[in-house]
């Protein structure tokens, strides 16, 4: 036992060292995930494309009529067809030249083109969202899985990244303009910032066309795409000011099949909001409660089931006075042992007393019940001038060595 103990010992302690230098390592780590999320692509959400204007009263009642849960809505804003320029980017502009078409509103639904008449009203258009999304469907022609992670690439706990990485499978051979449309949108934004004007849903902020995949049937490609802190910053998305999800990712593959070579379907899309730094911030210490619980509740069991093999294990041991007279007394040790052999090394007594020599010190198995008889002497010559205190020396098989005192204050049993 007393080896199983300093292995036990040991392994604790090698534990402790393999915890600390860790998280050590870990500190000096180039870069770490702060919070991450799976993207699951639904078939039965719908890509939209909204072109519009900021001071377009009816284009924000059509977005209001329209909110729905299965729509992967985008707003897109340009300078040319907008006053108020905040939410402009170039990117709108590459976007347009891609479907060949400049006129405002645009309203793009899986990749195909809904131009409006001047005089369509706000009613005209939700007829046309309602209708092409019931016509609409999307191909089954790629496998597509991806994680999100918000990276800490300075060691400050503030998100500087945006790391995405998965896997698609082309389930046909698809042409090679087939991409995949990363987009990032801010939830909710203000036009002005003047917080006067109505508030605008799913703002583009960021779109990365990709083609670095296999267009090829059945070739799976380990996929990965950062954006760095500089693309962030120039894209005006600050992940630590309030929370990181207050931003939205929406994923997009455009594409068919090889013969298809013009048509640009939306094969796969969905939309999930960035994961929450502040909530996976709270989550992470949740592990390391639940850890220091485990350690101490281990530590307290391990405790009772030594302080158990031990009670199971120690001898009894019972003192009694057989006979007394002038300056000495005839003692009886009765020693019970337990699940445990027990050898006597040593009996002696406190200070004043004197006891006779002892032969042969037993060896005690198992369950057994030894009697030990010896005399003791007092040095004073009076027997009841000083108490009598016996301590017996022993050592108990895996238990190790034990010193055990026996008060004799009586001649009835202790």
């Amino acid at each position: 036992m007393k080896d199983k103990n300093k292995l036990i010992v040991n392994l604790l302690f090698f534990l402790f060292l393999v915890s600390f230098f860790s998280s050590i390592a870990l500190a000096e780590t180039d870069s770490k995930t702060l919070a991450t999320k799976t993207i699951k692509f639904e078939k039965d959400t719908q890509l939209i494309e909204w072109f519009s204007s900021t001071n377009c009263d009816e284009c924000r009642i059509f977005e209001k009529n329209n909110f729905n849960s299965n729509y992967a809505w985008i707003n897109w804003f340009n300078s040319e067809n907008d006053e108020i320029d905040n939410f402009a980017r170039d990117d709108t502009n590459r976007r347009l030249n891609q479907f060949n078409v400049s006129d405002y509103p645009l309203l793009i639904i899986n990749g195909d083109i809904h131009e409006f008449n001047k005089n369509d009203t706000v009613e005209n258009w939700n007829e046309i969202l309602e209708s092409s999304v019931e016509k609409g469907y999307q191909k089954n022609l790629v496998n597509f899985s991806l994680e999100i992670d918000l990276i800490d690439s300075t060691n400050n706990n503030k998100a500087n990244e945006i790391k995405l990485y998965g896997e698609i499978t082309p389930l046909s051979d698809l042409h090679n303009d087939t991409a995949i449309h990363i987009h990032i949108v801010e939830n909710i934004a203000d036009p002005d910032g003047s917080s006067a004007r109505p508030m605008i849903s799913n703002v583009l902020r960021e779109w990365v066309p990709k083609t670095d995949f296999s267009v090829k049937k059945a070739n799976t490609t380990e996929w990965e795409y950062s954006l760095s802190e500089t693309y962030l910053e120039s894209a005006n998305i600050n992940l630590n000011e309030g929370d990181s999800s207050r931003y939205s990712i929406v994923i997009s593959v455009h594409g068919d099949e090889l013969e298809n070579s013009s048509s640009m379907h939306v094969l796969a899309v969905n939309k999930t909001t960035l994961p929450s730094i502040q909530e996976q911030a709270k989550w992470s210490n949740f592990p390391l409660i639940i850890l220091g619980n485990v350690v101490i509740m281990v530590g307290i069991c391990f405790i009772i089931i030594q302080e158990r093999i031990r009670e199971k294990g120690l001898p009894l041991l019972e003192g009694k006075i057989l006979h007394s007279k002038q300056n000495e007394k005839e003692i009886n040790i009765n020693i019970k042992t337990g699940n445990k052999k027990v050898e006597i090394l040593d009996v002696n007594v406190n200070k004043g007393w004197r006891i006779s020599r002892l032969k042969n010190l037993p060896s005690i198995a198992v369950k057994s019940d030894f009697n030990l008889k010896f005399k003791v002497t007092s040095k004073s010559g009076n027997i009841e001038e000083s108490p009598l205190q016996i301590t017996v020396k022993t050592d108990v098989d895996d238990l190790g060595q034990w010193m055990m005192d026996i008060d004799m204050v009586s001649d009835k049993n202790e």
